[in-house]
């Protein structure tokens, strides 16, 4: 009896040494740096968002980069969001070789989303917007600067999430009509409207970055919402701008928000089933920028820690077919876009000019898993019923879905769109991969998903 009580003690000594090495092994500091550029353009520069030139005669309010570093177990991650309407591949691979020539980081680990605003600079040709060198080499000195400064200043700190839901302030833009068509933008309270042809996201994803003094040092904010709200001809951050002024009065003003844009391509801030006309200008971007800011510092007081997080990453680059040009009409018969016949078929030359060169489209996709949260990235405009099938059929607690992340390859509608009608799916340069292009994309984005959760 005392052979086997002495075999038991070694048994599960042993046994509980191993789980004391396991443990000690395990735990990992967790360091982040943080940090914000500067990107407004001179006023006289094109605002790229419309169908024409748009020429700037003012700032409404300055245009940032927001940059969060993380250290994790010797890896470092870079995520960068922009105040721009998208990220030319181009432009990506440039600020990505700048960074990491300086520094130990793969360029896949250098996360760099647009937010999207449609009344930033002229980082792209799109429709009548010319691209500007000038402004272009610009933000990518910044952005080397912003990442760099991140990268190099990291300090521990620990990490919480919060999920929460905001409604009313979002709305799909696509309408089933009473003759048998979808349409864009139909028109507020257009008789022929059945009801909306997608649906909205409501979930608000806040990740928070706490410092020492157990507030925020940065976070990390998604939400799926069209930035379309100031118009005009000022260069404007739009309601993101609103957005970080309310949580860097309470946080700090050197607080760095990333907002990551989530799958809006077909959802926008109008109602269409509303009478309600102001939902233009600096009043309604006050209201959803501060609505999502008081959403995030609610969510802070009642945030969920992340302890020990895992760390995790993939990555894949597709390649997806161009569209048959035979197949696409010239425009819409009627709602947004109807009236740009010239501008679409001079879009299908400048596009054939680009097939030429390039025969596919490059669509790069990023997984990264932070303990229990996802971060999956597309460069496309999604539509929105497709990123919360992606999130549905995640295997992680919380899933932000980012696009027009790491370049800028158009829309991406669901497949029965193109079918259906409207103006995402006229062929342009800003809408062109093949009909299910999305079908491929959802499929890897879930592989990837599975393999960081593996």
């Amino acid at each position: 009896m005392k052979f086997l009580n002495n075999r038991m003690f070694s048994v599960i000594f042993g046994a509980f040494t191993i789980v004391l090495i396991v443990y000690s092994a395990h735990p990992q500091e967790l360091l982040a740096g943080f940090s914000i550029g500067e990107i407004t353009p001179e006023i006289g520069m094109e605002i790229p968002g419309g169908f024409n030139k748009n020429i700037s005669t003012g700032i409404h309010d300055p245009l940032e980069i927001n940059v969060i570093a993380i250290k994790f177990n010797e890896t470092f991650y870079a995520f960068a969001s922009f105040d721009a309407l998208v990220l030319p591949n181009d432009l990506v691979g440039e600020i990505r070789k700048g960074v990491s020539e300086s520094f130990p980081i793969p360029s896949n680990h250098i996360i760099l989303s647009a937010t999207h605003t449609h009344s930033g600079g002229p980082v792209a040709d799109i429709f009548m917007s010319e691209r500007n060198e000038k402004y272009c080499t610009k933000l990518k000195s910044a952005s080397l600067d912003a990442i760099l400064t991140a990268l190099k200043n990291l300090k521990p700190i620990s990490l919480a999430v919060n999920s929460s839901e905001v409604n009313g302030i979002a709305f799909n833009r696509r309408f089933y009509m009473k003759d048998g068509t979808v349409e864009t933008h139909p028109g507020k309270m257009n008789p022929n409207i059945i009801a909306p042809a997608g649906p909205v996201d409501p979930q608000l994803l806040s990740l928070y970055f706490i410092g020492n003094e157990q507030l925020p040092y940065g976070a990390i904010v998604n939400y799926s919402l069209h930035t379309t709200v100031i118009g005009g001809n000022k260069f404007s951050a739009d309601y993101i701008y609103y957005l970080r002024k309310f949580l860097r009065e309470r946080w700090g003003q050197n607080l760095s928000v990333v907002f990551l844009n989530g799958a809006c391509g077909d959802v926008t801030q109008v109602n269409n089933l509303s009478p309600e006309s102001t939902e233009f200008g600096e009043g309604w971007a006050i209201k959803i920028g501060e609505t999502l800011a008081l959403k995030v510092y609610e969510g802070f007081l009642w945030r969920e820690p992340i302890e020990q997080p895992v760390i995790k990453s993939s990555s894949t680059v597709l390649d997806i077919n161009y569209r048959d040009f035979n197949s696409s009409p010239d425009s819409p018969h009627s709602g947004l876009g109807s009236d740009q016949s010239k501008i679409f078929a001079r879009e299908k030359e400048l596009l054939k000019k680009i097939i030429s060169v390039s025969p596919t489209v490059k669509v790069e996709l990023s997984a990264i898993r932070i303990g229990n949260i996802a971060i999956i990235t597309n460069p496309t405009e999604m539509f929105c019923r497709l990123g919360l099938d992606i999130k549905k059929s995640s295997p992680a607690r919380y899933t932000i879905l980012a696009e027009l992340t790491n370049g800028y390859t158009g829309y991406c509608p669901t497949p029965e769109a193109f079918v259906e009608g409207g103006y995402e799916i006229q062929l342009a340069r800003s809408s062109c991969m093949e009909e299910n292009s999305a079908l491929k994309i959802l499929k890897a984005s879930r592989q990837l998903l599975s393999e960081i959760f593996r």
